[in-house]
């Protein structure tokens, strides 16, 4: 879309508040409470309801407790019995913990075998456990012998979150499907390039999309069939990037492959639709 374009999607936002003509799929989400800090909506009731109100058909989503458990018999239990409970609505992230990986690893089959769950979620800084290093080795194997998804923290660089660490697991492992969670911020140009040389990486929009021309510097860097919708839900509110897609200056083609046709395509590849 050239810049004074309009946008049908935009048009039909500020219409009517949502948009009514074009599916959306979340692919970063995460849901219930966090130690330590109040999030007006976390509980999955309100999720669900939040999603109906912004139109949104489904989201990819590990919950906050399963980011942290050590417990083993509980391991990932939040999201499991999210997706048991919304089928239709969620997809799970089988979230590993590379401190405890052999209670993780006992359980990682989960990630391939659920249809409700598609592939693996890593937080690298977190855990204080370098991508590239012995922690996820295993996992890391796993989900390219299975042909998963790999949603990844990354940010700048922060030990454990650099675009470089990404780019070594990219090189060793082409069969996976690996985001570069929140697209690094403050290193976007090197989270672009990655993408860029790597045709089984995608950026997402998660929390970086509140910087401004963000999207449109994706689009033009890598392609649009590389970018995917994510909000962080429930720390922000969906309809803030549902803005920032609705306001940049690309087509509404573009728009459709964020916010659904991307998501769809990936599904696709690693058998989970």
């Amino acid at each position: 879309m050239k810049p004074g374009n309009k946008s049908a999607y935009l048009a039909e936002f500020l219409r009517y508040g949502r948009l009514k003509n074009i599916k959306i799929i979340d692919a970063h989400t995460h849901m219930g409470s966090v130690y330590g800090c109040r999030l007006p909506v976390s509980d999955a009731e309100a999720c669900m309801k939040l999603l109906d109100e912004e139109n949104i058909e489904s989201i990819w989503c590990s919950a906050h407790a399963d980011l942290f458990h050590i417990d083993g018999d509980r391991i990932n239990g939040e999201t499991k019995a999210l997706v048991r409970k919304y089928p239709a609505r969620v997809k799970g992230y089988y979230a590993f913990n590379p401190n405890r990986k052999e209670a993780y690893l006992r359980g990682i089959g989960e990630a391939a075998e659920n249809k409700g769950f598609v592939g693996l979620k890593f937080l690298p800084n977190y855990h204080n456990s370098a991508l590239d290093g012995e922690g996820y080795a295993e996992a890391l194997d796993f989900a390219d012998k299975r042909g998963l998804l790999v949603l990844c923290h990354t940010w700048g660089d922060k030990p454990h979150n650099s675009v470089k660490e990404a780019v070594g697991v990219l090189k060793r492992h082409k069969n996976l499907v690996f985001i570069l969670g929140h697209s690094a911020p403050g290193d976007l140009d090197g989270a672009i390039a990655a993408a860029r040389a790597h045709e089984n990486a995608y950026l997402d929009l998660c929390d970086i999309h509140r910087h401004a021309g963000t999207v449109e510097k994706m689009v033009r860097g890598v392609g649009a069939e590389r970018v995917l919708f994510g909000t962080d839900m429930p720390w922000y509110d969906p309809n803030y990037c549902i803005g920032s897609v609705l306001g940049a200056r690309i087509t509404d083609a573009d728009r459709e492959k964020i916010f659904y046709k991307n998501a769809i395509g990936i599904l696709k590849r690693i058998g989970k639709i």
